[in-house]
């Protein structure tokens, strides 16, 4: 790594077994922010601070592997980058003053891209501590890219919603660690684990059930010694399972996805021989146990499989659009990988993080959008690093407008058994080699947002909550009439009696002076869409035209409260064709 950088302020903050000598010219800050805790200390004691930083910024590892399985090079996103560690989580939790206090510091410090792997649930901004200290870094150029949340697939459950936050949201990789279950009637169910199959026997009898979640205490030793136990999903964790499977006595475990997980995939490296089924396969598996006396089953396990299966896809659990507190802005803004994900892990917790677990990895597996937040940030360092007077918006704009909408094979990315909408991969699947030549952003100013908590219709001391500013909506509405936000995506809301809405956008040139553009439009379903003009010119480089686009409602407001619509509308370049610059539309039609 070269120096740590002149500008640099931070510090590395002496706690338990960590001090100044801890840090180096990659890890080149380390702070901690707590308010009542006994130990205080940088270091990591979950793991999950360790797997994101490494996928953001990871330098290359040789021969990276979990326990065999994944074998490769394991590299961050921007394996250049300095990284800076600011720790707000405890084992009771995150305080919201502790995060806003770190963001604040981190700013202070002279960070360049902030990546928060934390997110809930949907809040008002003015209530919301990471809108609040995220508009802080904005207004002083610093990239904020956070997680959409784990609660999908239900519908308004996208977490960090501020239009100048990068939200993301999950998705697949084609890779695969086959745990096939070979029942007694010769039937297979495919399944899917880490658990280090070649080194313990790979069989094992019985498949009576104790408690169907396997809690702690709920698993006669007497029924399940030396069986094994089938345990549905949810409530506990899924390692937690397999640790009281294993204390209980069970040779084996099968876990059985429930109607709430689907067919998502999330392996662990479990601490038994053990394997994930989906759950149609778990139907199949139950059908088969209830119909013999004596249920017998073994587990093959198949090490790693590349390129199989479809990819990228939604994962189940990213959470979905729309908005709850903003439907004018389209979120999640884009989906990126999530789902078993292998970065690095500290040595003082087993693969699986929980205590029982006495292995020790460099690496292990990890599923969830605090998974896919880290690769966008380290992809937005690399586009600062490309473009370093570009602003967050800009960035932005660069990911969202290049995404792709198709899978390795060409096809639609799905979410589940049907093609991904809107509301599940927003703008659609980041694209890091497009990304750092976008041709034409979509650019924002700090005081853009303000004037759009405006049309929100949030009050004075709400708008001073998030931004520090007193201003008058009023008079900045009346300064700004029919003021839309120069979003990357587009939003549009149909309330009773409207039909029509109109929106402007301006486009910068960051490409080639003396391009040309052309709009194409797949117009939502019932809605008709104008674009004026239809033919962009730049001139120059940083040179910046505008649009209208108006959407004309022609469907007759039926008796649901809610329907949606989606489409696109692109531009694309004369002269290359390659260059596309395309922005998803949401339409809404709202009864109320």
């Amino acid at each position: 790594m070269p120096p740590v950088p002149g500008e640099w302020k931070g510090i590395c903050q002496q706690g338990q077994d960590f001090d100044s000598s801890n840090c180096n010219r990659k890890l080149i800050g380390a702070r901690f922010f707590t308010k009542g805790h006994t130990v205080a200390s940088p270091s990591d004691s979950h793991g999950h601070g360790t797997h994101t930083s490494s996928t953001a910024g990871g330098a290359s590892v040789p021969k990276a592997s979990v326990l065999g399985n994944g074998g490769g090079v394991a590299r961050g996103m921007a394996p250049g980058a300095h990284i800076a560690v600011y720790k707000v989580c405890w084992t009771n939790g995150c305080y919201s003053s502790d995060i806003l206090a770190a963001m604040d510091t981190a700013i202070r410090d002279g960070v360049d891209i902030l990546s928060l792997s934390i997110g809930g649930f949907p809040l008002p901004l003015f209530a919301d501590s990471i809108a609040i200290g995220s508009f802080r870094a904005v207004e002083h150029g610093i990239s904020v890219v956070c997680a959409a949340g784990n609660s999908g697939p239900l519908q308004y459950s996208v977490a960090n919603e501020a239009p100048w936050i990068a939200t993301i949201g999950a998705s697949t990789l084609d890779r695969e660690f086959p745990a096939i279950v070979q029942l007694g009637n010769g039937e297979f169910l495919s399944g899917e684990s880490m658990f280090p199959g070649n080194e313990f026997p790979s069989t094992t009898t019985g498949g009576k059930k104790g408690s169907e979640f396997c809690f702690a205490g709920s698993l006669p030793k007497v029924k399940i010694q030396g069986k094994m136990v089938v345990c549905d999903r949810g409530v506990n964790g899924r390692a937690e399972k397999g640790q009281v499977v294993k204390q209980s006595g069970g040779g084996a475990m099968i876990l059985a996805n429930t109607a709430i997980n689907m067919e998502e995939d999330s392996v662990d490296v479990h601490v038994l021989p053990a394997t994930l089924v989906g759950f149609t396969e778990s139907l199949r598996l139950k059908a088969y146990i209830n119909s013999t006396r004596n249920p017998r089953a073994r587990i093959v396990f198949g090490g790693t499989v590349i390129g199989k299966s479809r990819a990228p896809a939604v994962a189940q659990f990213s959470a979905r659009g729309p908005s709850f507190t903003n439907p004018s802005v389209l979120k999640p803004d884009v989906i990126a990988p999530g789902v078993n994900i292998i970065a690095a892990w500290p040595q003082n917790l087993g693969p699986t993080g929980l205590p029982e677990d006495s292995r020790r990895v460099n690496f292990t597996v990890m599923s969830g959008t605090s998974m896919a937040c880290p690769h966008v940030s380290g992809i937005a360092a690399l586009i600062r690093s490309a473009h370093p007077k570009w602003s967050p918006a800009a960035v932005k704009s660069a990911m969202l407008t290049t995404a792709d909408v198709t899978d390795h094979s060409g096809n639609p990315i799905m979410d589940g058994d049907k093609p991904a909408g809107v509301f599940a991969m927003g703008a659609g699947h980041v694209n890091p080699q497009r990304a750092i030549y976008p041709g034409l952003i979509y650019d924002i100013r700090p005081e853009d947002y303000v004037t759009h908590l405006c049309t929100l219709g949030y009050t004075r001391s709400e708008i001073f909550t998030i931004t520090h500013r007193n201003v008058s909506c009023s008079e900045l509405l009346k300064m700004n009439k029919g003021f839309s936000l120069n979003y990357p995506s587009i939003s549009v809301i149909f309330r009773q009696g409207t039909r029509r809405k109109m929106m402007r956008r301006k486009l910068t040139n960051v490409g080639r002076p003396n391009s040309i553009y052309s709009v194409e439009v797949k117009a939502p379903e019932g809605v008709k869409v104008r674009v004026k003009p239809t033919k962009l010119h730049f001139k120059q480089r940083n040179q910046v035209l505008s649009y209208r686009v108006w959407f004309i409602s022609r469907k007759r407001m039926t008796r649901e409260k809610l329907s949606f619509a989606e489409g696109h509308l692109t531009w694309i370049n004369s002269q290359n064709h390659l260059t596309r610059v395309r922005s998803p539309i949401s339409v809404t039609w709202k009864r109320k």
